[in-house]
């Protein structure tokens, strides 16, 4: 929660500074620079979680992100910064986050069991999204109130004493798996989960999808709150934590689903509410609505992030979870693409033209994921039993 209050500081802080020193397509720019470390060191991150300790490597990152976020601030204080070093800066927090997913999705399982995994996760998930939407109102609150620097301090404080707390967890000790000798046999060995199973590669079709055409619209924010809802930074906390309250709300109720209930189908409607939710936000004009159109666009994308990881990693066999986690990271690695689109868009067009057009464009992408693929369709029993049947029968695969 620690870790999440204080990435919910420094992510509208960030975007905020980027809006100041340019527009919407910088705040893109700055964007995707965060978001690119998945692309490159996403399977790699997976490959180390599954091999090493993986409370020590949360605790690495922790303590490792706040000289980048010390040096945020100072750059910030001297008015020195700019464009490009912030885009540099934002690259190397992404670098290290890319090795927090993995050993921290991976290590709710451990200490839950995979018959609990989906309740686990999402009340892991609960727990931050929760901690984020705090720390995006004291963002809010703080800008105006002390400025972009000592925002950045109190998000280098949140981190080390998140170090700190993750370094005290104790498990039982967990199994060790066989697994290839080297890291580049175990890394080569995690590629091959996009040929062997398809349920990862379908999995991983459609989050590349959502995040290039909806998870982008955090693109679009700043730009939205200042020009359209002529509003400052603390409009802008307030619409991010109206995203993560709605993130919340859904992890809430997706962790009092009975384990029998079938995720597949949730995903496919979760993406299309995400399509309407971008279709519903553009059009906005108040504030109260504009907030509230991204309190379901929230849920929709902490849904859709909570079934995407559990459908992995309860997909394949135990001893590749980690690597299942860093396939989603490499697709994660598609949203510098996005967030440049969809910065160029409202740059050229407005954000709420911009909102629109990849809201359409993920209405239909949903739509074509129900018509295409049958274990995705809530109403097809028999297609349901059909693949779930495919499923059961592929080796080392899992219910």
């Amino acid at each position: 929660m620690l870790s999440s209050a204080a990435s919910g500081i420094e992510r509208t802080t960030t975007a905020w500074l980027a809006l100041e020193l340019g527009g919407a397509f910088e705040v893109g720019l700055v964007l995707a620079a965060r978001m690119l470390p998945p692309l490159l060191f996403g399977l790699a991150a997976g490959t180390l979680a599954d091999r090493h300790n993986r409370v020590r490597q949360l605790w690495l990152v922790s303590t490792a992100t706040a000289p980048i976020l010390l040096g945020l601030a100072w750059l910030a204080a001297s008015g020195s910064i700019a464009v490009w070093s912030l885009s540099l800066l934002s690259f190397g927090l992404g670098c290290w986050s890319v090795f927090d997913t993995p050993a921290r999705q991976a290590l709710v399982l451990d200490a839950v069991g995979r018959h609990a995994a989906a309740s686990g996760l999402a009340q892991n998930a609960l727990a931050t999204r929760l901690a984020f939407a705090g720390g995006a109102f004291a963002a809010g609150a703080l800008i105006p109130l002390l400025g972009v620097s000592p925002a950045y301090l109190v998000c280098a404080v949140g981190y080390l004493l998140a170090g700190l707390l993750v370094s005290r967890v104790r498990l039982a000790q967990r199994q060790h798996w066989r697994s290839p000798s080297s890291f580049s046999q175990a890394l080569t060995d995690g590629v091959r989960l996009l040929v062997d199973y398809r349920a990862v590669r379908t999995l991983s079709a459609v989050g590349i999808l959502c995040e290039i055409f909806a998870f982008s619209y955090q693109s679009a924010i700043p730009a939205f709150a200042r020009d359209v809802l002529q509003t400052g930074s603390e409009g802008l906390g307030t619409l991010n934590a109206a995203a993560s309250i709605g993130g919340t709300c859904a992890v809430v109720l997706l962790a009092m689903l009975p384990a029998g209930v079938r995720r597949e189908p949730l995903l496919a409607l979760v993406f299309l509410g995400f399509g309407i939710s971008l279709l519903a936000l553009a059009p906005a004009r108040a504030s109260a609505i504009a907030a509230l159109a991204l309190g379901v666009t929230g849920a929709c994308g902490a849904s859709f992030d909570l079934l995407q990881q559990t459908l992995l990693q309860l997909s394949v066999p135990e001893e590749r979870r980690g690597r299942a986690l860093g396939i989603w990271l490499l697709g994660l690695g598609s949203a510098p693409i996005g967030l440049i689109e969809m910065g160029a868009l409202a740059a050229a067009l407005g954000a709420p033209l911009a909102l629109g057009l990849n809201g359409a464009v993920v209405t239909v992408s949903a739509c074509g994921l129900i018509a295409l693929v049958p274990g995705y369709r809530w109403w097809d029993r028999r297609a349901v039993a059909r693949s779930m049947a495919t499923l059961h029968n592929r080796p080392g695969s899992s219910p």
